[in-house]
């Protein structure tokens, strides 16, 4: 029976240092060529260090069960479950922290008690005192094992955060000219888009509404009744009563999935027409961009999906849809997958009324619903928009006299 037990023993102990350089391999040689960012496939080079020292192990601990066992096979064997221990501490840790489940969960719950288990039979064979320099080497072995998680942390999880993502959108509005046939004006508005920050982007979603305003102007104060009505405007006028907004044109500037570079800048041209004898004394832009960080996840196109159309609140919805792929192997091993949502929302029964504006969102697959994320705090949805980086950025309201933008034809 003892005989039994010892065997077992020893089978477990060697297929634990088996698993552990499978995983290590399988991490190794995914983020070595694979990872985003130039820290992650140093660490990938790490990982596959780690593989070949678990293998070492693997032959040393062969080594051990023989007759005449060499000087460093014991030493070899306990890097290799420490190696493993700080692993798959690891591991389990970005899997808590990611408070998601994926199947490889089990690997690593399975993996850390074994190596803790291995490092008590390590202790009770009575290793210690066979290897050279004991007192040195255990605290050598616990240092560059924390070293190794300080890096790692630092890699995957700090240096990704600590470059902030900086997107800047504005709108400019060219020249205005009446055309000569259909009795229509016509301007001309640019949109530039640029990278102004040190991390590259994907570009979720985007849109840009024009919007001709009529002025009624007074000579007289207006009464304090008056500026009360106004309020919902946010703007208040001594001598001119703010009328309406009537939304001109508005949609997309930039293609969803496209990329934007540091330094980088994309400038979109469209033409506004809207007839002669509208009245409008003023046209104003504003708009929006909706962006991921590139250096904490890829993406490979975004699908949309066709209109949905609400009728009792003449709500028009356009959904679109990126998967993210993790930064690392790591990650992409211990998060569930997720998607990035935009949608393009338009509220008003009237063509003229049907303001715009854009909402986003990282859920995984099928935890979104109807614009909202699973049953989560608000505190927990910010926490994955800020994991993966996404931001947006607005252009301030650009208003413009149709007086102005004439005139610049003669200048």
């Amino acid at each position: 029976m003892a005989t039994w037990r010892l065997s077992a023993r020893r089978v477990l102990f060697g297929a634990g240092l088996a698993l552990t350089a499978i995983e290590l391999a399988m991490f190794g040689i995914a983020d070595a060529g694979g990872a985003l960012a130039l820290s992650g496939r140093i660490s990938g080079v790490i990982f596959l260090v780690a593989a070949l020292t678990e293998i070492s192990a693997i032959i040393a601990f062969r080594d051990l069960l023989g007759q005449r066992p060499a000087k460093y096979s014991s030493l070899l064997v306990l890097t290799g479950v420490l190696i493993s221990l700080t692993m798959n501490l690891t591991l389990l840790a970005l899997q808590l922290d990611s408070r998601s489940y994926t199947n490889l969960l089990w690997v690593w719950v399975a993996l850390f008690p074994w190596s803790c288990w291995a490092l008590w039979q390590i202790h009770r064979s009575g290793v210690w005192g066979a290897l050279p320099h004991t007192k040195g080497i255990a605290i050598g072995a616990v240092a560059t094992s924390l070293l190794a998680v300080v890096n790692f942390t630092y890699t995957q999880i700090y240096q990704p955060y600590s470059s902030p993502a900086l997107v800047t959108a504005t709108a400019e509005f060219g020249k205005a000219i009446t055309l000569k046939e259909g009795g229509a004006t016509a301007v001309s508005l640019r949109l530039r888009t640029k990278n102004t920050g040190k991390v590259g982007v994907y570009i979720l979603g985007s849109l840009y509404q024009v919007a001709g305003q009529k002025a009624s102007f007074s000579t007289h104060h207006r009464t304090l009744q008056e500026w009360k009505n106004d309020l919902r405007t946010r703007e208040l006028s001594l001598y001119t009563r703010r009328g309406t907004r009537d939304v001109v044109a508005q949609g997309a500037f930039i293609g969803e999935g496209g990329s934007l570079e540091p330094g980088a800048e994309i400038v979109t041209e469209r033409v506004i027409q809207f007839p002669s004898d509208s009245r409008y004394d003023v046209i104003g832009a504003t708009g929006e961009v909706v962006f991921l960080r590139k250096d904490r996840g890829a993406i490979a196109g975004v699908n949309e999906t066709s209109p949905r159309h609400s009728p009792p609140t003449g709500t028009l919805v356009v959904e679109r849809k990126a998967r993210i792929y993790q930064s690392t192997a790591v990650l992409e091993f211990t998060r569930a997958p997720q998607y990035a949502s935009v949608w393009w929302i338009t509220q008003g029964d009237a063509a003229e009324s049907a303001w715009s504006y854009l909402a986003a969102s990282i859920a995984p697959e099928g935890g979104e619903s109807e614009l909202r994320l699973r049953l989560s705090s608000e505190t927990e949805v910010r926490r994955i928009e800020d994991r993966y980086g996404l931001g947006w950025s607005f252009i301030g309201y650009a208003d413009k006299t149709l007086k102005e933008l004439m005139d610049q034809n003669g200048s």
